[in-house]
């Protein structure tokens, strides 16, 4: 099927590269996908391809800053101190805006993966009447300000003494190794992202994967972090049909228990539809694992029993 690529004007007018697939008969309903961090859209693609022959229209775009929504060739990663955590969450809500004009009437489901669900939650809460759905795949543990307090500290001082567009390898390596620690002999710095080598082996050889960021990132991302664990956000919340799903030994969900704790989060807020999903021998790319199209169709009969 045909990807189809546009731009949508984004806070402080950054141009966002936008894909969308559309089915060949007017849509079912509308999946806007929120990538996660140190990638880019296009890596979605063979997921938007499954979801668009069975009848749903996909859109996705790169958040500032990742693949090709940037100001310079390699101004991705590069947070300055003007660009806020904020500015993503509204970037988001610009493409809803364009999806809508497409398909005025059609339901919207958000899916965001790994920090792109840290972004859906925050999107759910500020722009509660879009999604009629949710998918909240691959997201981190609930998180307080007493687990952001060291790594905040931290980022805060990199930013200070050094350069505002340098990406700090140092915070990079904080976040990523602790993802590794179940592995005695780790073949690469990302075996934790799928079990399939050959994904892990594509990840490492893209520029735009894998990635460091500025410490300006690192500072918005963990305040944003907190601020999704917060009650006041979750009940801003509509209570629509989400799911919570990530691999049951993903490291970035605490193999399953952190992904628990915060769908109990939810649940605690009187949310009635629910779902709770675990991956079976799937790390943090369940999208990318060996058995993805067991999840595709999974996915797909979740999102048409829910809407």
């Amino acid at each position: 099927m045909e990807v189809l690529e546009f731009k949508v004007k984004g806070k402080h007018s950054l141009e966002l590269a936008c894909i969308k697939i559309l089915p060949k008969k007017s849509p079912k309903g509308i999946i806007q996908i929120f990538h996660g961090m140190g990638e880019y859209k296009d890596r979605y693609i063979p997921f938007m391809t499954y979801m668009a022959e069975h009848g749903y229209a996909m859109y996705a775009h790169d958040h500032r800053k990742h693949g090709a929504s940037i100001l310079g060739e390699d101004d991705y990663g590069i947070f300055l101190p003007n660009d806020k955590w904020d500015d993503v969450i509204d970037d988001c809500y610009f493409v809803s805006r364009q999806i809508l004009k497409d398909f005025p009437g059609k339901p919207i489901t958000v899916l965001g993966h790994s920090m792109g669900s840290i972004i859906a939650r925050a999107f759910l809460g500020k722009y509660a009447t879009v999604a009629k759905a949710a998918i909240i795949m691959g997201t981190l543990p609930p998180f307080k300000m007493t687990d952001a307090f060291a790594p905040l500290t931290l980022a805060k001082f990199l930013r200070l003494f050094t350069s505002k567009s340098k990406r700090s390898l140092f915070m990079a390596k904080k976040f990523n190794e602790p993802m590794q620690a179940k592995y005695r002999m780790p073949r690469t710095e990302f075996d934790w992202l799928s079990t399939d080598n050959d994904i892990v082996d594509k990840y490492i050889a893209d520029p735009l994967c894998g990635f460091a960021y500025t410490p300006q990132f690192y500072i918005e991302f963990l305040r944003g972090l907190v601020e999704v664990n917060k009650s006041n956000m979750i009940s801003e919340t509509r209570d629509i049909p989400i799911l919570f799903i990530s691999g049951d030994a993903d490291p970035v969900g605490n193999k399953g228990e952190g992904v628990k704790d915060v769908y109990q989060l939810f649940n605690g807020h009187g949310f009635s539809e629910l779902t709770l999903k675990l991956v079976e021998e799937a790390n943090h790319e369940i999208l990318n694992e060996t058995d993805k199209l067991t999840t595709y169709k999974y996915l797909l009969d979740w999102i048409e029993s829910s809407l």
